[in-house]
């Protein structure tokens, strides 16, 4: 894949192509490009989170539903 290293958004439509058949999609026109252009924003955002973060940096919050067995 042809990607820049300091734009993740510079994919080319034809590699995301590629990648919509290899996840099996069968999109018409309109939707290809409009998941293309939301696939550019996504590989943006993720490209925006640190590479690596420790488990104590993020609490962990669980919400249980009252009688849920928890089991350890």
């Amino acid at each position: 894949m042809a990607r820049n290293a300091k734009d993740p958004a510079a994919i080319t439509i034809e590699d995301f192509d590629v990648i919509a058949a290899n996840a099996g999609l069968e999109l018409t026109d309109d939707e290809r490009l409009r998941m293309y252009e939301g696939y550019k924003g996504l590989q943006t955002l993720l490209a925006r989170l640190p590479d690596a973060s420790a488990m104590a940096d993020e609490p962990a919050f669980v919400a249980l539903l009252p009688g849920t067995r928890v089991v350890r």
